[in-house]
Parts: structure tokens; sequence; C-alpha cells
């Protein structure tokens, strides 16, 4: 079954928010730094790109990239 744009869309928007969330929580960041580095960071970058499949994944797999990124400056 192929996903239409909207669908994709609503994956995508349903995983920044949990991961939204988890960095708040592990982070200890407020909702506004929270989405600033999320909104701002490679991770985002790429799971907005339907063609990486990222949006298939769990939040807490997305996270590990973003976790990674925030800590080295890398994205594996």
């Amino acid at each position: 079954m192929k996903l239409t744009n909207t669908q994709i869309e609503c994956m995508i928007e349903d995983l920044s928010s949990e991961i939204i969330r988890i960095l708040m929580e592990e982070w200890q960041y407020n909702m506004t730094q929270a989405m600033e580095i999320y909104y701002n960071s490679d991770t985002f970058e790429r799971l907005s790109d339907p063609t990486t499949g990222l949006y298939y994944q769990s939040a807490g797999y997305v996270y590990d990239f973003l976790k990674k990124e925030l800590t080295t400056g890398q994205v594996s």
C-alpha cells in the first residue's frame, strides 16, 4: 500500500511531537527550546524527506539519531 503525502506528513508530525516530548524530558528543555533544536536538526531534515522512509520508524529509533547528532555533532 502506498501512503499519500498527507498520511506521510501526519506520521512525521506524530513522530515529531513524541521526539520533542523526549527532548523535554531527557534534556530538561522547555518546549520552545526543544522545538528549536529539533526543527533545526539534520535528523528532522532526514525525517522530512519521504525518500528516506525514516517516518516508518519508531520515535525512539529516530530520537537515537537526534541524540547522536546532539552529543557528537554527527548523524549516522
